[in-house]
This record gives structure tokens, sequence and C-alpha cells, in this order.
């Protein structure tokens, strides 16, 4: 009993294990007789020669199908910081596993992903079903994203992933340049962006050399060069990179000119008088900084109490505190440095400015005129000269006439005036009327004549007649309303 038992236990687990065939049949069958001659089980032998009488299934292999992606390959750009998902979505996969990698711009290839499971963990990479997604993407991502399956030819899908990052700028010439004037002198930087940037240059005191207010191009680097340089380009140059990805950036540089000093007055002649004080001043450029000293009369000056010097960035002054006749003179500022030496002129003088003539040009009377005038002195006025003639224009052949020359003594009020500004006339009789005149002034005071006055047109009033104006010259005998009678009436 306990036999057959462990033989039908051994019938089960041969069916279990799928070991089937004519073997274990003889041996089940084989079993089963041996176990009916106790007179328990009673089988008849399985006889499998005659296949006919049993039909087992046709064993049809099954179709090999290979998988397929049914993404189409891309093209990305993403900005710096930005998110991507590569889709890799296949059909068929099956048992087949999907790996994906990376191959950078420099030719290196990193597996990342063997189906599900990650080489390299990563919180920037991730899997989403056939999908990978990547977090804060990085300029080093840039490059190439395949997908693939180990098949017989290998599947491959690629794409491509494009990082834009804001551009940034670094200078390659020198921080600061020191040149000689009359050299030339190139600033260059370069700018590195995706896309590529533009570069902006100008100038931080304002206006380019070339006269415009910034240059632009496109390229990546670029340089501008001065040429035949002077004290006018100093300055820093600025070079400003943008891609119009995040801020631009910027890199300076500086650009210092040596040359020999430049003396400029910006009064040549200063007019004073004794007792009070004078400043000359001369303005000086020049690199490396310009020595200055200052002369009269072609010797050097030791300032003392009287005469004092004072030097700010450029301008220089000398402090004459109570002028002295002796004071008057010629001053000579001058600048000198390693490039050179410069020197300029100034004068202190105590003669009169020469006069301006403030009159207006149409007299009010027939047969005189007054000429008024103003005059500088810082001592009263002794004299004057007045020229004077009748006035011939160009259209004339007419040569000019005599000057009428005479000296005359101001006005009590007019000389003595203890102000620098003297307000002076002179009425000028036995005029011709509607007559057109020129005149001249000069003045005179303790230290001698003034320069004299521009040449100065007058004319007397005319009497009065149709197409005539009372106040007007002599030389416009006919106004405009006349003018156009007399033409109709000659073209009627």
């Amino acid at each position: 009993m306990m036999e057959s038992r462990l033989t039908l236990l051994l019938l089960a687990a041969l069916l279990a294990t799928g070991v089937y065939g004519s073997s274990t049949g003889r041996i089940a069958g084989e079993a089963a007789h041996a176990q009916s001659d106790d007179g328990v089980y009673e089988y008849d032998e399985y006889d499998n020669s005659n296949t006919n009488d049993y039909n087992e299934p046709d064993d049809y292999p099954e179709l090999d199908v290979s998988p397929t992606f049914i993404t189409n390959a891309q093209q990305f750009s993403v900005e710096l910081g930005g998110d991507i998902t590569f889709p890799c979505a296949v059909e068929n996969l099956g048992s087949h596993l999907v790996m994906f990698k990376h191959i950078m711009n420099s030719g290196e290839n990193k597996l990342l992903f063997v189906g599900d499971i990650a080489l390299k963990p990563s919180v920037k990479f991730t899997k989403n079903g056939n999908s990978f997604v990547l977090n804060g993407v990085a300029r080093r991502h840039a490059g190439k994203y395949v997908c693939r399956i180990e098949t017989s030819p290998a599947t491959e899908l690629t794409h491509t992933l494009d990082v834009q990052y804001p551009a940034t700028v670094r200078r390659v010439s020198p921080e600061v340049q020191r040149v000689v004037q009359g050299s030339s002198v190139t600033l260059e930087c370069v700018a590195e962006g995706n896309p590529p940037a533009a570069i902006n240059w100008s100038r931080q005191q304002g206006h380019l050399p070339s006269g415009a207010q910034s240059e632009e191009s496109s390229l990546q680097g670029l340089s501008i060069t001065l040429e035949n340089v002077d004290r006018h380009v100093e300055g820093t140059y600025i070079c400003t990179a943008s891609n119009g990805i995040g801020d631009p950036s910027s890199a300076s540089m500086t650009v210092e000119v040596e040359y020999p000093p430049e003396v400029i007055t910006e009064q040549a002649i200063l007019h004073t008088g004794e007792g009070d004080e004078a400043k000359l001043m001369c303005i000086v450029h020049g690199r490396p900084p310009p020595h200055v000293s200052w002369g009269k009369d072609g010797k050097p000056i030791n300032p003392d109490y009287h005469i004092t010097e004072h030097d700010s960035l450029h301008r220089h002054t000398l402090t004459i505190s109570k002028v002295r006749e002796e004071d008057f003179g010629d001053y000579t500022c001058t600048a000198e440095n390693s490039q050179g030496q410069k020197a300029n002129t100034l004068r202190l003088t105590g003669l009169p400015k020469t006069p301006k003539m403030t009159s207006s040009p149409s007299g009010g009377e027939k047969t005189s005129y007054t000429l008024t005038w103003e005059t500088e002195s810082y001592t009263p006025i002794a004299q004057y000269r007045l020229q004077y003639r009748k006035f011939k224009p160009n259209i004339t052949k007419q040569a000019p006439g005599m000057w009428i020359d005479r000296l005359h003594s101001p006005k009590p009020s007019e000389g003595n005036l203890t102000g620098p500004i003297h307000h002076m006339s002179h009425a000028i009789e036995m005029l011709e009327p509607a007559t057109d005149y020129e005149a001249t002034v000069a003045v005179e005071n303790k230290f001698g004549w003034s320069g004299t006055s521009d040449v100065f047109q007058f004319c007397t009033r005319k009497e009065v007649a149709f197409g005539q104006s009372a106040n007007g010259c002599g030389t416009n005998t006919l106004n405009m309303a006349l003018l156009t009678l007399v033409l109709s009436a000659f073209l009627s």
C-alpha cells in the first residue's frame, strides 16, 4: 500500500515538471502494471507505437518582431538652468532593455541608464517611462543623447541638446596701456556665449574718437585701433558683450597718452590798475605731468608775499596781491616734461581796453551825428582820438576820402570815473545830410593808448521823400514798394 502511494507521487511530480514523452509513459505504465500484480490496481500497458491514435498539437515557433523607436530624433535648445525631456518611446520592446547615453561635444561617451537602472545616480537625470528627464541644464550637458536597444544590428535614436548661456567677455589687451603721442594703440576683447555675442565698444568719458557714441560688431572677438593718438583719445574704453540671454557682460581698459606739454591762456592780456589784485592763469596739459614755472620779461620769478603761485590739476595761477607799476609787463608760463617743453605769454597792462561802439548806425540829425562807445580802464582817460570820413561803397570806383583825425579831451564826467568801465560820446558836426560815414576811436590813460576800435559805419538823416525812410542811410535810395511800382510801370 505504501509503495502504491509513492508511485503516484512520482508520477505527479514528473507531470508537474513537464517531463513528458515515451519514456515517461513507459515508466508510468510499468509502474501501474507492477502494481496490478498485487491485485490492487490493474492497467493496460500504454502502447505509443501508433502515433495515429494520439494527436499532439503542432509546435509552431513564435514570430521574432524587433523593437522599434516611435519617436523622431529632435534638436533641443534650452537656456542654462532649464529642464528638458528626451523621449525614447518604443514598441515591441519585449524583454529588451532601453539604454541611454550622453555623447559630449568633446567626444566622450557616458552611459547613464540601462533599463531602469541609473549607472551614475544623479538628481539631475531621472527616468519616466521610456523618457529621460534632465533638470537644471548646465553647459556640460550639451551634446548628443542616444536611446539604444541591443538588437542585431543595434537600434538607436539620437537627440541633440544645444545649451544657450549668457555672454561673457574678457579683455585681451592690458588693463592700462601707455603710449606716446602720434603712435597707434589696439584695444581687444574676446566674448563667449551661445548664441554668439555681439560686441559693443563705448567710451566712459563720452564719444569714441570717431565721433560715434558706440561701435558694434557681431564678431566673437573684436579689436579697435586708435591711430595717431593724442591726449584727446585718453580715457577708459568699455567692451560690452550681449546675446539676449541674461545680462550683458563688460570689460574695461584704459589708454594713457604721453605727450609734450600744452599751455593755454584764457586771457592773454589782463587789464588792471595799480593797487588791484591780478591773477595770471595758464592751463597746462601733459603726460607725464609737466613742471610749471613763471617768468617776467625773460627772468625767473621768485615768489614772495607780493607774488604767489597756486597749482591745481591743470590750472596754474600767478597772483599779484597789489599791483605796482613795475609789475606791468609780459609774463611767461613754461611747462616741461620728458616729452618736451612749451611756453605761453600773458601780458599784465594798465592800458585801456580797445573801445567798442555802442551808438545806432542811423543818425537822427541831418548835419551831425553823436558817436558813443565804451572802454575799460583802471585809471582815468586822459584823451581820445577820433577819426571819421565819408564812406565809399565797394560798388563805386571812388577812392575813400582822407580821414579827419582829431584829439579830444573827455568830459569831466567821462574821464575821471573811478570804475573800470567808461561810457564816452562825441558829437560830430558839419556833416552832409543823407550821407554815409565811417569812424574809429582810441583812448589814452597814464600808461598809454588803447588799440583802435573796429571801423564803425553810420549815416545822417535823410530828407523825407517818397520811397525813403527819414531814418534810413543814404545808400538805400528806394524801398521795396517803390521798386515794385517802377518795375510794374516798366513792364506795362
